[in-house]
């Protein structure tokens, strides 16, 4: 079973379990962006987003890695929600080779990356017919509810903390609150694509996002 097929297949069981686990989960802000405690970061790149237009007239999202963050926004720039995040468990700004073709047994903990940079992203279904939002399909990289089928994880828990030192723990995905995906992403892109900036932690914003396209690269 490749990684994307494993994730699909988790996540059939995981919005099962959703619903009932709701009541346990962190709440999300639909606060204005001073209201976010958004990092300086954050309001850089979206900052940035907004005066060059980068989102191309579409919804967006920023994921903060080092702060455990997602910021929403629709397609004019204004805050929708932010909610904290689950993240991959090894630091690192670059997905591994081949990481989306590779079965999760064969993922050691050092490649369990969540890339950084700018990527287009749109909704799908896992195996069992639930949300998903592709953000790097041949990574196998996507915006997903929670996973709460291995209690040994605690991945409420993690999210619930206030601190981001414990939000290390998935494969690669981003993991966010199930009513958060269900209330701020699932309507913001549905119909549409949208634009998912994840922020870097290795490396600078200048590398990831500012810097010119090396010659003969796209």
């Amino acid at each position: 079973m490749t990684f994307r097929l494993a994730i699909a297949a988790a996540l059939a069981f995981a919005l099962v379990w959703a619903g009932a686990s709701r009541a346990d989960e962190h709440s999300w802000s639909a606060s204005g962006l001073a209201g976010a405690d958004a990092s300086s970061d954050a309001r850089q790149i979206t900052a940035w987003v907004l005066e060059t237009g980068d989102n191309q007239g579409l919804p967006f999202l920023v994921v903060d890695k080092v702060h455990a963050q997602v910021l929403a926004f629709d397609r004019e720039g204004r805050l929708l929600g932010a909610a904290p995040v689950l993240l991959g468990l090894a630091p690192g700004d670059v997905s591994p080779p081949g990481i989306g073709d590779r079965p999760l047994s064969a993922i050691p903990p050092e490649d369990r990356v969540t890339p950084a940079g700018r990527f287009l992203a749109s909704k799908g279904e896992n195996l069992g017919g639930g949300g998903i939002l592709w953000i790097d399909y041949d990574a196998a990289l996507s915006l997903h509810p929670v996973v709460t089928t291995r209690a040994a994880d605690r991945r409420l828990q993690r999210l619930a903390t206030a601190t981001a030192e414990d939000n290390r723990i998935s494969y690669g995905c981003i993991n966010v609150p199930a009513r958060f995906y269900a209330d701020v992403v699932q309507p913001t892109f549905n119909g549409t694509m949208g634009v998912v900036y994840i922020l870097p932690e290795t490396l600078s914003l200048a590398d990831v996002f500012f810097s010119p396209p090396v010659s003969g690269q796209p």
